[in-house]
């Protein structure tokens, strides 16, 4: 798959592995509620990284124009 920027290729990492471990939730494969709680927590600092780098690429282009 082609990259137009180097954002696109983290937000494409990042919502892979997010993907990735929202499969793993639903699989119902987690063995604890520890675990569970971990992989949410991972999970929302993917979200919280994958808004960050939406944030930034909107800025660069602003600053393009």
């Amino acid at each position: 798959m082609g990259y137009t920027t180097p954002l696109d290729y983290i937000e494409s990492k990042l919502n892979e592995r997010r993907d990735q471990l929202k499969e793993t939730l639903a699989s119902g494969v987690v063995k604890d509620y520890p675990e569970y709680q971990r992989l949410c927590g991972v999970i929302s600092g993917l979200d919280y990284a994958i808004q960050t780098a939406a944030d930034l690429a909107k800025r660069l282009e602003r600053e393009d124009e």
